[in-house]
């Protein structure tokens, strides 16, 4: 028996089998089939479970939306804001999609961690223990200049800021918070991690001295051995390290004659010097014969050696990358270049109007022009063309091509 064609029992009345009840008129059974308890019974009787009575399911119903008025309410109270990740949202859906959402748990674990480090560290940090392999962050200094500060006072600060500033050893790493066990093995990290390259090397007679100094650049400056201070400051060793991992900054600044000129001291280039061998060279002596023998070019840009050869300027090399195309010397194309120069000369106007009367003849159009006849002709092959692809479509079956 269908729920569409229902008959009267013998008893007269008219029941519903997934929830066990009966009605006395057909009316009543069709408005309890549209009921929401007729279908949550429908729903369990398809999973094998038992029905429920109408004072359960009211009493589920009353639970559910007690619940869902205290979340509302919840929600509502908050104005939509969630303190973890400091966002507030339009409507409650956008909220409770955060608040499950994969980001919203990435940010409540990394706080419950770093929370979990703090405890962890306040009895070290009351006993004072050596840390391995961390910088420990100097004492922030208020370096507040006003107009009133005097040049004492502020030269004061600079040194009150760099005595409580920290100190890269030789074996800390400049650009990660590694610490090697010796110089040796903090070069080889340096230089296998972070490709660190020492220009001159084979004129470099410190490299202790000049670890040092860049890393109290780094520690105490605060400054990116690249940028040297010409980007945006930055207030701690961290923030230098991040910037010169991130921008690909962990090399020397060289290039420039100021950089180079900071590093001198660290330097002996006088191996490269020349000197005659059994001799007692006077460095200054040779420089001014060097510098007599020395002329400007005539565009006063370039210098000419003795043996003829010229050193031009690094700002004009833009220039000098480029390769002109030399000139032509070659008799066939000079004669090409001067029998075009004279066809077009006035005396051979002539020439030119019978050449073209001849060419306009033979198009088989008196008075079409040379690009006219151009026209007319792939105007007449695309005719052709397009006549041999519609005779194609006559062909009924598919034929291979042969090449």
């Amino acid at each position: 028996m269908s729920d569409q064609e229902i008959a009267s029992p013998s008893s007269g009345l008219f029941t519903c089998l997934s929830c066990q009840v009966a009605f006395q008129t057909p009316e009543s059974q069709r408005n309890h089939y549209r009921s929401e308890w007729h279908r949550y019974n429908l729903k369990r009787k398809v999973v094998n479970l038992p029905c429920v009575t109408l004072e359960q399911f009211s009493s589920k119903t009353e639970a559910r939306e007690t619940k869902e008025a205290e979340v509302k309410k919840e929600l509502t109270t908050t104005n939509q804001f969630c303190g973890t990740c400091r966002k507030s949202f339009g409507s409650i859906n956008q909220y409770q999609n955060h608040m499950q959402s994969k980001k919203h748990q990435e940010v409540l674990a990394k706080q419950a961690l770093k929370k979990k480090n703090d405890e962890e560290s306040k009895p070290a940090e009351e006993t004072e223990p050596v840390v391995e392999n961390k910088i420990v962050e100097a004492p922030k200094v208020d370096l507040r200049v006003t107009e009133e500060t005097t040049e004492e006072e502020m030269m004061a600060m600079i040194d009150e800021k760099i005595k409580a500033a920290p100190r890269l050893e030789e074996t800390d790493c400049l650009f990660c918070p590694h610490q090697a066990e010796t110089f040796e093995d903090n070069m080889a990290h340096m230089t296998t991690t972070h490709s660190l390259f020492i220009p001159d090397i084979e004129f470099l007679v410190d490299l202790r001295g000049l670890i040092r100094y860049l890393g109290e650049k780094i520690s105490v400056g605060n400054v990116c051995i690249f940028c040297n201070g010409k980007g945006r400051g930055l207030r701690t060793i961290d923030a230098v390290r991040k910037h010169m991992n991130d921008k690909g900054h962990c090399k020397i600044a060289y290039e420039d004659d100021n950089d180079a000129a900071e590093l001198v001291d660290f330097y002996d280039f006088s191996s490269s010097y020349p000197q005659i061998e059994g001799e007692d060279v006077d460095i200054d002596a040779e420089l001014e014969a060097l510098t007599a023998s020395l002329t400007l070019a005539d565009d006063e840009l370039s210098l000419v050696l003795p043996n003829g050869s010229i050193i031009g300027n690094r700002h004009m090399k833009r220039y000098y990358d480029q390769k002109m195309k030399p000139e032509e010397t070659r008799d066939s194309i000079l004669i090409n270049k001067l029998i075009g120069q004279y066809s077009e000369a006035p005396a051979f106007e002539s020439m030119r109007n019978s050449q073209n009367n001849r060419l306009l003849l033979t198009n088989g159009r008196h008075g079409m022009r040379p690009t006219e006849a151009f026209k007319d002709l792939r105007t007449r092959h695309e005719y052709t063309t397009k006549v041999g692809m519609n005779q194609n479509r006559l062909q009924k079956h598919l034929r291979i091509q042969i090449i």
